[in-house]
This record gives C-alpha cells, sequence and structure tokens, in this order.
C-alpha cells in the first residue's frame, strides 16, 4: 500500500479537519552525569520522551464556521481526546496550544496551527487502582478501533434512496438519545460548548457524513466521548451510558435478501454497533471513576454493567459476529476486575434490630465506639441516619431493623457513593 492509501482524513473529538502540515518529536530521557577526575561521562537512559504533534490543518466550504467553531470548542475541552491523525492513526492526546488564522483573501476558510502531546495512561498509586487504570486503557482501545470498524462496515454507494434514508434515521435516533441522555446531567463551560457543537454537527452534516463512513465513525464517538466531560456525577455518568448502550433494541429488523435490503441491514447493524460499543466503552470508564459506600453497593453496580454487556456480547455472537461479541466480553472483564478490586476491600452491609429509640449516635457508639475517635463515631452515626433514612438523627425509631456497615471494618467507605 502507499501513503496515500494509508492516508485517512482527521478529526479531533470527531471535529474533522483537512492537513496541510504535520510534525512529530520524540526521544528519549537521558541525565548525563560528569565527575570529578574522570573524562567519560555517564548518561543514564530514563525513558521514552512523551511525543508530541504539530498540525497545520484548514476548514473550508460554504458553511465553514460550523467545521471551525465544532473544532475551537473541542480543541478547548476538558481533558485528553480521541486524535484521529491522517498519517499515525487514532491517539488520545491533550491539547498544548493552538493558533487559529481566517484572511479576507482566503474567503470560505479557517487555518489553524494545533500542537497535541499523548495523554497516556495514569500511573496507578496503589494496587487498587490497577483495575481502574486497565479498564479506562480497555475502553480507549475499543474508542480507537469504532471508527475503522464502521468504515468497513458501512456503504450507501449503489443503493436505492431507502437505504440512505434509513440510515439518516439512524443517526438522527442517535442524536436525540445522546441529547436526551445528556440533559440529565446538566454541564458548563467547554464541555458543554464541545458537547452541543458535536450534536449539530450530526444533523447539519449528514448526506456528506453518509457518503465519508471514517468521518461519520468518527464524529458518532467523538460525540459519545463528550458525555463523559458533561455534569460531576458519576452515577449519572453510569445510567446514561446504561441507557445508550440500549440504542437499537427497538429497531425492527429489516425484512428482505434484495441486495439493497441486504446493504440497509448491513448498515443498521454496522451503525448500531458503532453507536452501542462507544457507549459500552465510556460506560465502563464511568463506573471506573464511581466510588461506593460499601461492598454491596459496588457489587450492584458490578452485577448490572456485566449483565448489560453481557447480554451486547450474547447478542453479537447470536448474529454471528465473534469480534463484536469478543469486543464486549473484554470490556465486561475489564468492569468486573476494576470493581471487584476496589469493592472488595469496603465495608459489607448487615442488619441491626433495634429496640427501643434512640439517638444515632448512640447506635454509632455502641457499634463502633472502641477505638474510634470523637470524630468518627459522628460519621457513623450520619451514616446511619443517611442509609437508613431516619428524619432525625436524634431519634432512630425503636422496633425496626436498621441497615449498618460492618464494624469489623471501621471507616471503610462510608460516605465516598460517588
Amino acid at each position: 500500500m502507499t501513503w496515500r492509501d494509508q492516508y485517512q482524513p482527521g478529526s479531533f473529538r470527531g471535529a474533522a479537519f483537512r492537513t496541510e502540515f504535520h510534525e512529530r518529536t520524540g526521544g528519549r530521557r537521558v541525565v548525563t552525569h560528569e565527575f570529578p577526575g574522570r573524562d567519560d561521562p555517564v548518561t543514564e537512559d530514563l525513558g521514552r520522551s512523551s511525543r508530541a504533534f504539530s498540525i497545520d490543518c484548514w476548514i473550508t466550504g460554504t458553511d465553514y464556521r460550523g467545521g471551525r467553531d465544532a473544532l475551537i470548542d473541542a480543541l478547548e475541552a476538558f481533558g485528553p481526546g480521541l486524535l484521529v491523525h491522517p498519517f499515525y492513526g487514532s491517539m488520545n492526546v491533550n491539547v498544548l496550544s493552538y493558533r487559529q488564522t481566517e484572511d479576507t483573501e482566503e474567503g470560505g476558510m479557517s487555518r489553524f496551527s494545533i500542537e497535541f502531546v499523548e495523554s497516556g495512561v495514569a500511573v496507578a498509586v496503589s494496587a487498587a487502582l490497577d483495575g481502574a487504570a486497565l479498564a479506562g486503557s480497555e475502553a480507549d482501545d475499543v474508542l480507537g478501533g469504532a471508527a475503522g470498524a464502521f468504515d468497513n462496515g458501512f456503504d450507501i454507494g449503489n443503493v436505492a434512496d431507502f437505504v440512505s434514508d434509513a440510515a439518516a434515521d439512524l443517526v438522527t435516533g442517535a442524536a436525540t438519545l445522546t441529547q436526551f441522555v445528556a440533559a440529565a446531567q446538566g454541564g458548563l463551560g467547554p464541555a458543554l460548548r464541545a458537547f452541543d457543537a458535536g450534536l449539530r454537527f450530526l444533523p447539519d452534516n449528514i448526506q456528506s457524513l453518509l457518503r465519508e463512513p471514517l468521518r461519520l465513525g468518527q464524529a458518532v464517538v467523538g460525540l459519545v466521548s463528550t458525555v463523559q466531560a458533561l455534569g460531576s456525577n458519576g452515577r449519572v455518568r453510569v445510567e446514561s451510558f446504561m441507557r445508550m448502550t440500549a440504542f437499537g433494541d427497538g429497531l425492527k429488523p429489516v425484512i428482505g435478501t434484495t441486495p439493497s435490503r441486504q446493504r440497509q441491514a448491513d448498515n443498521q447493524a454496522a451503525f448500531v454497533h458503532l453507536y452501542t460499543s462507544a457507549a459500552a466503552a465510556e460506560l465502563v470508564r464511568a463506573a471506573s471513576r464511581t466510588s461506593f459506600a460499601s461492598y454491596e453497593d459496588a457489587t450492584a453496580m458490578r452485577d448490572r454493567v456485566s449483565a448489560r454487556l453481557d447480554l451486547l456480547a450474547m447478542r453479537a455472537a447470536d448474529a454471528g459476529n465473534d469480534d463484536r461479541a469478543d469486543l464486549f466480553d473484554r470490556l465486561r472483564r475489564a468492569a468486573v476486575r476494576d470493581i471487584n478490586q476496589r469493592g472488595g476491600t469496603l465495608a459489607r452491609v448487615h442488619d441491626l434490630p433495634i429496640g427501643a429509640t434512640q439517638p444515632a449516635l448512640r447506635v454509632a457508639n455502641r457499634l463502633y465506639g472502641v477505638g474510634t475517635a470523637s470524630g468518627g463515631i459522628e460519621a457513623r452515626a450520619a451514616d446511619i441516619a443517611a442509609r437508613n433514612r431516619v428524619r432525625h438523627p436524634g431519634f432512630v425509631p425503636g422496633g425496626v431493623t436498621l441497615k449498618v456497615l460492618s464494624a469489623a471494618r471501621p471507616g471503610a467507605g462510608a460516605g465516598n457513593g460517588g
């Protein structure tokens, strides 16, 4: 294959651009030690330097402002994002800086010079974080290959109009669902602007995107990923992505065996997999960033996430697509490993019968008093009141059975419900 065959359209967080010039820098991190009375130095290799990428690109066309604004919002959004480099493929990067210029002599064109640096994977500071880092890495791998896999399975060339109309309806339905779940999360600043730009980009460019499946795939993956940055409640993010992985559940199967109907069915399967695999990857990432109040709390989320991913894997396997089934199974194993690792150290919840009405502080002191500081007792009392929805912590009603954290693990997990 020539370099032209391997070249692919560039984009960042789904915002597309055309490349004019690119530069890559890298190397090794070394320290040279020189000693008195010794001519030859000692050079110590500390590992590879971070890779940096400089890209000069442009956006042009009669509606170039929409593409320009989408790219600006993507560049200013919080955290790392997915860069599809025209020559090096997909990678997760952070934006160091960018410069945007327009010239009246080049009407209808906006030029960018952008500096990226690879984001890498956060190093775990303890064994408890290993599973979360691996889950995030697995999610990155799935997102990085999603658009390319979609490009190989989607095509509207030389088919009847109803095939492209059906594909357009799928894109519109996915955008509507994403907008609905994102509204529940809220969000402010660059993250919300990046999401709104990605949401506008799909319907505004739907006809051209359908004829460029790679760009369409990148735009969909970018839109799904921006939902991760909205809001601050980890559990709401998990619920959002759970709902997004259900996209396609209510779609009617394509009936017919003509070439056009077969292409429609293949396109539907490819798009549903694109959207649900991106949502599943972000679901695993969202779960890895959610803390738990108890062992039972962790296992409940583990079971829900695992069951959903297992269902997606079984559906793919039943359809005869083992590669897609394996993708969902890898995500499931990563999520289970992470939540088991973090949840296994948390306190268990057990039942405690209460005979007479008494303050929550007295209940906490009876359970955890030995060796617990006064501040810890107050926190435990507050946890008992909140966990059992007691109206007033000074009056825990008698004759009820409370749910309390195990006394065997004082301080474990209480109050960090994410």
